[in-house]
């Protein structure tokens, strides 16, 4: 069978959500809803240089842990967020985000090899993880990312972490037009005034996306 991109995209984009840290026992997902992009909770559609074209978000436990997760360009990527409303992620998950061989066994396991890592920064303050080049098994150029910072700057409900990270992002993009990596890990952070952005999202630049013709094995 013929190797389908897009697919592979699609799926490794929700298997990057579903295997992320987890800072609780319980895993009560809501299902999935498409969103407007003004929706965004995290700037996403600002700082990417290539465009979102759809947006997707879930809830678990009530709102305590809440994910997003954007299409860019048609497909041709993805960008997935997990923030803990009100909560911080454990130490161990910082950890884990700065340790070099697990962002590599990371996409390893997934079929995507990476190359020229390079640590992330972000104007909010505390943030660490990665990013780097990559390739598909079928040899298809990419760029990927993973990693974490602190979105909320005041304290939290449950405050016994205080000081750590609230915020894991994964990004995976294969797209003929660049996408800055750089710009996008160091950018992103909370809206926090949700009617101002939805405003301001209607003038991002758009991209028209066209159905994905079904493969042979699809067709009826």
């Amino acid at each position: 069978m013929k190797f389908d991109k897009f697919t592979f995209l699609a799926v490794i984009a929700g298997a990057l959500v579903l295997s992320a840290c987890q800072t609780t026992r319980d895993y009560a997902f809501s299902e999935w809803q498409e969103m407007p992009i003004g929706k965004s909770r995290f700037n996403v559609p600002s700082v990417s240089s290539v465009p979102v074209t759809k947006l997707e978000q879930n809830d678990r436990n009530n709102g305590q842990v809440q994910n997003e997760k954007w299409e860019l360009a048609c497909g041709q990527g993805y960008v997935t967020l997990q923030y803990t409303f009100d909560v911080w992620f454990k130490q161990s998950v910082e950890q884990d985000l700065d340790n070099r061989e697990e962002f590599t066994s990371h996409f390893r396991e997934r079929n995507i090899e990476v190359s020229n890592l390079k640590k992330v920064s972000n104007q909010n303050g505390k943030s660490m993880g990665y990013m780097a080049d990559a390739k598909l098994s079928d040899d298809t150029s990419c760029q990927v990312a993973m990693f974490g910072f602190r979105a909320t700057s005041n304290s939290k409900i449950y405050d016994n972490d205080r000081g750590g990270i609230d915020a894991v992002v994964n990004a995976i993009y294969c797209g003929s037009k660049p996408l800055d990596m750089e710009k996008l890990t160091s950018q992103i952070t909370l809206v926090e005034n949700r009617d101002a952005y939805a405003v301001a999202a209607q003038n991002l630049p758009t991209m028209e996306c066209t159905p994905k013709a079904k493969n042979p094995e699809q067709a009826s």
